[in-house]
């Protein structure tokens, strides 16, 4: 039997509808990336099917991976994409190439259910081999990720399905995860993990949205089958093992989870999104937003500048799963980074002369970026690059329980379901505030909550991020201030390398347009051996950076550096946002003499013998931590990540290297406004307590604790070199920076 929806409405997320005001700077890339999509022609997008069919094409198939064994994905991409728009600006044209890509679907889907872009040839032989099939990361049966193309078709029809009211959508899509259920029926729940350790998109979400549109338990029960356990556990547990794995094979999975819990309610999958969130966007992530480095996770705090860095379709992923976590918490912090991927990345992504889409987006200086051709660089970016425009409306304001959020400053009108409407007016980031307006009141009371930025120093902070404006009236009108200003990012890595941001929006060095290939092509791996460009060595103050950057052109936020900021003194760059930059090389990273962090580093150099370095998840691991009552932080102005008291008093012990030849010393690094108390502890005895007093200034500050030889030899035995644990309990309001073992 098919299955049937409860009700034919957009999930409870999507209520609130916003549009974009016309010619603003998003609507006018919206068009720009619409225009794009309806260039495509539907009979070329099915062509692949109708071979997968045993059919007759209607026309050829697109080129690059459209023609090779990942074929079929575009045409998913396709089907959200032409949804969205539908969706957002009630365009004609792309509900009839809707409407007719889902009814030649209907006609060519195979009475068992099963519909592609391949042949169900892989599928067939995993569900009937007892276990004994090929699987590689992306190599499933001797085919390439097919579940991830195929899933890209199930989530289309469910966008048709949920975004433009297909019926038949939803029927075709309900029928296909039917057969899954059945193929998958086959199998243990063993075979099921191996099979998952093929990249396989979003397959969990599929069959949670699923069981939330049409309530049947056969989707939820299949759902959970599709949990990967390999990637999940750890999380769960709040232990992180992403380095090495192929990033955005495991950002959809996370986003399954999240849809999962908010059908199951059960709290171990929140506990893992949200680690997995924390994880990725405060210690994986770049300037832009943008994670991932040849596609796969690094290190923790690793920012290496590469040609093959933030995958596009990385970030179109951590959006989505931002805005599960934001339905959860409504935190200003999920919308912080909302902000700055959705401005520095997505945005940044679409060439906006042609619609071009990004694969990666170069972090090394002088590099430039690589857009697709239309027809024949189907990557998997071009894809989600189709669907980017047509989401930059669905997050700038929500409605929960009576309360509307506004998240972002982007010009548009938004209508709640019960009739309220409001309008942003704003040519933000190129003005300082912004208004809101109501035009009309709902029947409803509706309250009003605005974000004020992390970027914004603010008296007037909340615990949740959010302004509360209190019950709106007809004809309300609440001017937000939004003053920006020049501000430095370190790159988390200690490399020395910053960018350079007004507000939250990166600024990109010009470099001009020397020995530049043509930029647009078929194959965006071509260029990853070409040269890059130099960029000069910053000895000016990172501190202060309004003393060697001046604003040329307020209108475009156009900005100079003075030469003497250069380390010969003879090198100027202009400074535009970097979602205006196309065309040329650039720079969204400055390499820096810091002399005070070369002195410490050397001040240290020879005589430490052992370091941890307090909030780094590798370090921690490496001298077996333990904890109670701690959280982490990183602290902008210092560089430097941070384990402080969670609430009153907490504490962290590291099994650290001791040298019993002569005297030791524990060094704890603390923030020089810290106001508190600290208690370290060693071999059963409390060395050390101390009062601070905040008096050392926005600086790191070190304290000296000697550890006597005589303690040190009883400890060591015959051995010089020992290893034990040092106990340091803080009070909240103290963070410890960096632990030394020195002698």
């Amino acid at each position: 039997m098919p299955c049937h929806a409860k009700t034919l409405t957009p999930e409870p997320e999507y209520e609130t509808k916003t549009s974009l005001t016309k010619d603003s700077m998003f609507e006018v890339s919206q068009e720009t990336g619409m225009d794009y999509v309806l260039r495509y022609s539907p009979d070329r997008m099915l062509s692949p099917c109708y071979r997968a069919m045993h059919k007759t094409p209607k026309a050829t198939t697109y080129g690059g991976w459209e023609s090779r064994q990942i074929q079929g994905h575009m045409l998913g991409h396709y089907l959200s994409a032409l949804s969205g728009f539908y969706y957002q600006t009630k365009n004609e044209q792309a509900k009839k190439d809707l409407d007719y890509t889902v009814s030649c679907i209907k006609e060519l889907q195979r009475s068992d259910g099963y519909f592609g872009g391949i042949p169900s040839d892989p599928f067939d032989e995993v569900f009937s081999s007892h276990g004994n099939f090929q699987v590689e990361r992306f190599s499933l049966a001797n085919y390439w990720v097919p579940w991830y193309s195929v899933h890209k078709i199930y989530a289309g029809l469910i966008d048709a399905y949920t975004f433009a009211g297909s019926k038949d959508a939803l029927t075709i899509v309900c029928k296909m995860a039917d057969w899954a259920i059945k193929g998958t029926g086959q199998m243990t729940d063993d075979e099921m993990q191996k099979m998952m350790g093929c990249e396989h998109g979003g397959m969990l979400k599929v069959f949670a949205d699923l069981y939330a549109i049409t309530g049947e338990e056969k989707y939820l029960n299949e759902a959970e089958r599709w949990i990967h356990k390999e990637i999940v556990n750890p999380l769960i547990k709040k232990v992180d093992k992403l380095q090495g794995y192929h990033a955005n094979t495991q950002i959809p999975k996370i986003i399954g989870l999240a849809r999962l819990y908010e059908v199951t309610g059960k709290e171990e999958y929140r506990t893992a999104v949200e680690f997995f969130f924390d994880t990725v966007t405060n210690r994986r992530s770049y300037v832009t937003g943008g994670n991932s480095k040849g596609e796969h996770f690094g290190k923790e705090y690793d920012e290496t500048l590469a040609r093959d860095t933030t995958e596009t379709c990385n970030t179109y992923n951590m959006l989505e799963l931002a805005e599960h976590i934001f339905a959860w918490n409504k935190k200003s912090s999920v919308a912080d980074y909302y902000e700055k991927a959705l401005y520095n990345h997505i945005l940044a992504s679409q060439d906006p002369d042609t619609g071009a889409k990004t694969y990666f987006v170069s972090t090394l200086p002088g590099f430039y970026k690589i857009y697709c051709t239309h027809d024949n660089a189907m990557w998997c970016c071009t894809g989600t690059g189709l669907e980017n425009p047509e989401r930059y409306n669905r997050f700038i304001a929500k409605e929960y329980d009576g309360t509307l959020y506004v998240n972002l400053f982007i010009p548009s009108t938004i209508t709640t379901k019960d009739g309220w409407k409001l309008q942003i007016s704003t040519s933000f980031p190129y003005e300082q505030s912004a208004s809101i307006k109501v035009l009309s009141k709902g029947s409803s009371p509706l309250n009003l909550k605005v974000r004020t930025p992390s970027w914004v120093q603010s008296s007037e902070k909340t615990e949740d991020g959010y302004r509360n404006y209190g019950k709106l009236e007809a004809a309300a009108n609440v001017t937000v201030n939004l003053p920006m200003s020049l501000n430095i990012r370190r790159a988390r890595d200690r490399s020395g390398n910053f960018s350079i941001l007004y507000g939250p929006i990166v600024l990109a060095a010009d470099m001009g347009t020397k020995n530049m290939p043509n930029d647009i092509v078929d194959d965006q791996l071509v260029y990853m051996n070409m040269p890059a460009g130099s960029i000069a060595k910053i000895t000016a103050d990172l501190n202060a950076p309004e003393k060697w950057i001046e604003e040329t052109d307020a209108k475009t936020l156009t900005f100079q550096t003075k030469a003497e900021a250069s380390e010969n003194g003879n090198k100027s760059y202009t400074l535009k946002p970097f979602f205006a930059t196309h065309h040329v090389r650039y720079s969204t990273y400055f390499p820096s003499a810091d002399a005070v962090e070369d002195k410490r580093n050397k001040a240290f150099e020879n005589i430490t013998v052992d370091f941890v370095e307090p909030g780094r998840q590798q370090s921690e691991m490496d001298h077996r931590f333990k904890t109670e009552n701690t959280e982490l932080g990183y602290m902008e102005s210092v560089d430097r990540n941070y384990r402080t008291a969670l609430k009153e008093e907490g504490f962290v012990s590291y099994r650290v290297k001791f040298n019993a030849e002569k005297e030791n010393k524990i060094v704890l690094t603390i923030y020089g406004k810290d106001t508190g108390s600290l208690k370290v502890e060693f071999d059963g005895q409390i060395l050390k307590t101390a009062e601070l007093t905040g008096d050392k200034g926005d600086s790191l500050y070190d304290i000296e604790i000697p550890v006597s030889l005589k303690t040190l030899k009883a400890k060591a035995g015959k051995n010089k070199n020992f290893r034990d644990y040092v106990t340091v309990t803080l009070s909240e309001n103290v963070h410890l920076m960096e632990f030394h073992i020195t002698n």
